[in-house]
C-alpha cells in the first residue's frame, strides 16, 4: 500500500479556497431561498472534512495508479 506524499500547505490553501467560496455563496444567498447569511457550523464542518476526504481520495488514487504501472 502506497501513501501519498501531500504538501500540507496545498491542502490548507485548497481548504481555505473551498470554505471561502462556500461562505460567499451563503452570504449572497445562492445556496438557499432564505435571506443571505452565514452558517458557521456548516463552514466548520466543511473545513474539517474537506482535507480528510481529499487525503482519502489521494490515497485511493496513489494505490490505483501504482498498481497499473
Amino acid at each position: 500500500m502506497r501513501f501519498p506524499n501531500p504538501s500540507l500547505s496545498e491542502y490548507a490553501l485548497n481548504t481555505v479556497v473551498v470554505v471561502l467560496t462556500l461562505a460567499v455563496l451563503q452570504y449572497t444567498g445562492w445556496l438557499s431561498d432564505e435571506p443571505a447569511g452565514l452558517e458557521p457550523a456548516l463552514l466548520a464542518v466543511v473545513a474539517v472534512t474537506f482535507p480528510v476526504f481529499s487525503y482519502l481520495i489521494a490515497l485511493v488514487g496513489a494505490n490505483v495508479w501504482s498498481t497499473t504501472e
